[in-house]
């Protein structure tokens, strides 16, 4: 069940009462700046509310949340008369940061300014603010310029010099990435050296060598590196800021004392680094029986949790009512989506019973005019081509001022980024004006890892101007092909060493020491073979049968465990179409090109100056709101993933030291229950029900959120 207020619920509704009696000026104030919207009850509540105790607020999709906490911020200023400057308002992105500040200053009409800050801005200018103040504060941690550039070229340096190559591939996760996750964690190095002895020395990532000692040496000469050099990084600086906090009391106490009110917006997405600061700056007074100066304001709901893979849990915002003496209150009254569709969340996030605080969307809007269900579709050629015809009819339907097809209020979401291949073919012969971020998801099979991986060797391969050059690239593609087997790198490296000092050797060789390693079939060995005299000709002549060696790759165990089936396939249908190096080297010319000239549209369309739609993974869709969304591809093993499993069924601390999050059924979804309610008013969720001649089976989460499913009669 929901939890109860944590105060007496009497004394604070008389109090809320005496309030409503005489702040009616002020709420008209913000009523008025508010575009003469009047605020719910709800939203009043929270606005209204004494703050005693801290305060929880637990704010459900489309539920008017930024408004109702900015309005807050404001009533403290207006009402209240609390200075502005002991305010703080903290939220997670750039683009959520300036519409937080823009609405909560109209809110004040030019009666002082309250600071909007990310986590990185607010926490920077902390830090910066303290060393100034308290000079010795240097000691702890890092002092530096924030230079993420630097950083980079440093870390491949000495991956290259400690020869970290292995670790850096393994299981496709950086060694930048592994750091990154665990500094944001809370992690110290040491903590990381110990986790690498743990998880990773067993591994034979290095040979005759502990990986752990390595280790421990290169974040050593890091850490001197960035000392001499003068720069850090964003992690650092929270990292930094941490230390000091924790170690000098004169610090701590002049950030407790700074601030009357703190907001963090979208809480269920804190990472234990920044939940770890913020508890320094406003201790839990439940936990220390501490009196705190500060009060939290935190927002956020724990069914839009989508981000474990870098430290978020959707258990930080239930276990605040654990760790401070605070009060509960609920915004779940949907003000962007038609009730269908707010049913349909509903009925697909109660999934999770086991695994969130029990509440309820409200739909606000009981229009049921629209159009919300599921349609199958024989293939994703099919799935992708009735998009673009429905996206037309719904541009023309509600045409702009000079008439032309109106694009801007649809947005297509997507799982993964496989989907997105059919989809551009047919919006571009559909003449379907689109943007979408440029990333990996743009590139292709050039984006998936296991490849771009083996692309970059070949491309060095390719490229290089030596002997040694050549055969420096070719040890690498034998070290990766033996990873593609699970053969430990060390066995390879050594291997592949030996191998160079002799005159010459032959396939033979290298097919017998995968097989002294792993136990291979006839049939492995002989696409190991193949695969071999693929990358002989290449080195030799630069000549590759692409349709070849994709079946050589396609038959290796790793490629078998972490592509999906439709990844795989994709990847031999591109391969066969490009041919031979020069077609694959085109076809990435032109999608390295797209993602360059994706930016620039990109651009244009965030400053509404292009009319298109608006093509966006999931993850990155939080947030947003359009009056039409497709979301596209929700089958088995695209959403969920075919990663994915029961959270129960995972040993999260042993994930959480190898930095490696797992991928769960629960937050999975959590991410369809945050594209279901990114409509409006049309909600269309598409599947094929085959690939590549193959059937799928749709998605249970269709099931789940009891959407009628549709047979597409156009066929």
């Amino acid at each position: 069940m929901f939890t109860k207020l944590s105060q007496d619920i009497e004394t604070e509704m008389f109090e809320i009462k005496q309030n409503q009696r005489t702040d009616n000026k002020t709420l008209q104030q913000l009523v008025a700046k508010n575009d003469g919207n009047p605020f719910s009850p709800e939203q009043l509540a929270a606005i209204r509310f004494p703050m005693q105790t801290h305060l929880r607020i637990i704010a459900g999709a489309g539920s008017g949340k930024t408004q109702t906490i900015c309005a807050k911020a404001a009533y403290l200023v207006l009402e209240q008369q609390i200075d502005p400057k002991t305010i703080m308002m903290c939220t997670f992105s750039r683009k959520a940061k300036l519409e937080m500040e823009a609405r909560v200053n109209q809110y004040l009409d030019g009666h002082g300014r309250i600071s909007v800050q990310t986590f990185h801005g607010w926490f920077n200018a902390e830090y910066t603010e303290l060393i100034r103040r308290i000079p010795e504060l240097k000691q702890w941690g890092i002092e530096g310029t924030i230079d993420e550039e630097q950083y980079y070229q440093i870390l491949s340096q000495l991956i290259k010099k400690y020869r970290l190559y292995n670790f850096d591939k393994f299981e496709e996760r950086t060694i930048a990435a592994r750091i990154s996750y665990w500094r944001n964690m809370g992690y110290s190095d040491q903590a990381m050296v110990e986790f690498v002895a743990k998880h990773f020395d067993a591994k034979g990532l290095l040979a005759n060598q502990k990986l752990s000692a390595v280790f421990q040496q290169f974040l050593a000469e890091l850490a001197m590196i960035k000392k001499e050099q003068h720069f850090i990084t964003f992690d650092d600086m929270l990292f930094n800021l941490k230390l000091i906090l924790e170690n000098d009391l004169k610090a701590r106490k002049f950030l407790q004392k700074k601030y009357r009110y703190i907001f963090i917006d979208e809480f269920q997405d804190i990472n234990p680094l920044q939940k770890q600061i913020v508890a320094l700056i406003c201790p839990p007074d439940r936990v220390s029986n501490q009196k705190n100066i500060s009060k939290l304001i935190i927002v956020g709901d724990d069914d839009q949790s989508i981000y474990y893979f870098r430290g978020a849990e959707p258990s930080y915002i239930k276990v605040f009512e654990q760790e401070y003496q605070q009060t509960s209150l609920q915004l779940m009254t949907n003000y962007r989506s038609d009730a269908p569709i707010v049913t349909a969340g509903n009925r697909l996030i109660q999934h999770n019973g086991h695994d969130r605080l029990q509440k309820k969307m409200v739909a606000s809007r009981a229009t049921t005019e629209h159009d919300c269900y599921a349609i199958g579709f024989s293939d994703d050629e099919e799935e992708a081509a009735w998009i673009g015809q429905k996206i037309q009819k719904l541009a023309k339907k509600t045409p702009r001022s000079d008439g032309s097809p109106d694009y801007r209020d649809t947005m297509v979401l997507y799982p993964t980024r496989i989907q997105l291949r059919s989809l551009l073919k047919q919006l571009a012969k559909q003449k379907v004006p689109f943007v979408t971020p440029a990333n990996d998801d743009l590139l292709g099979i050039f984006g998936l890892p296991l490849f771009k991986t083996l692309f970059q060797q070949l491309d060095l391969l390719a490229s290089a101007s030596s002997m040694q050059q050549k055969n420096e690239a070719l040890k690498k593609i034998i070290q990766q092909y033996a990873f593609y087997h699970y053969i430990k790198f060390s066995a390879s490296a050594k291997f592949s060493e030996e191998l160079f000092r002799k005159s010459k050797f032959k396939i033979n060789d290298l097919v017998a020491f995968l097989v002294s390693e792993r136990t291979l079939s006839q049939e492995s060995q002989d696409q190991a073979k193949e695969f071999f005299k693929q990358i002989y000709l290449f080195y030799q002549r630069k000549q590759i049968n692409l349709s070849v060696l994709v079946e050589t790759l396609l038959a290796t165990p790793k490629f078998k465990k972490d592509l999906s089936e439709e990844e795989s396939d994709w990847l031999r249908q591109e391969l066969f179409s490009a041919s031979d190096w020069p077609g694959l080297l085109e076809a990435f010319q032109q999608a390295k090109q797209q993602n360059q000239g994706m930016k620039k549209r990109l651009n244009d369309y965030d400053q509404a100056k292009l009319n298109a739609v608006y093509l966006l993974s999931i993850h990155a869709s939080k947030g947003l709101g359009k009056k039409n969304i497709f979301i596209k591809g929700v089958y088995q093993d695209a959403l969920p993933n075919h990663h994915a499993v029961k959270k129960a069924d995972c040993d999260l601390q042993k994930a959480k030291e190898a930095a490696t999050p797992p991928t769960t059924i629960e937050e999975q979804r959590r991410l369809m229950y945050v594209a279901i309610t990114r409509a409006k008013e049309n909600l269309y969720v598409t599947f094929p029900k085959k690939l590549n001649e193959k059937a799928v089976k749709s998605s249970p989460f269709l099931k789940e959120a009891g959407l009628i499913i549709k047979e597409n009669q156009s066929t």
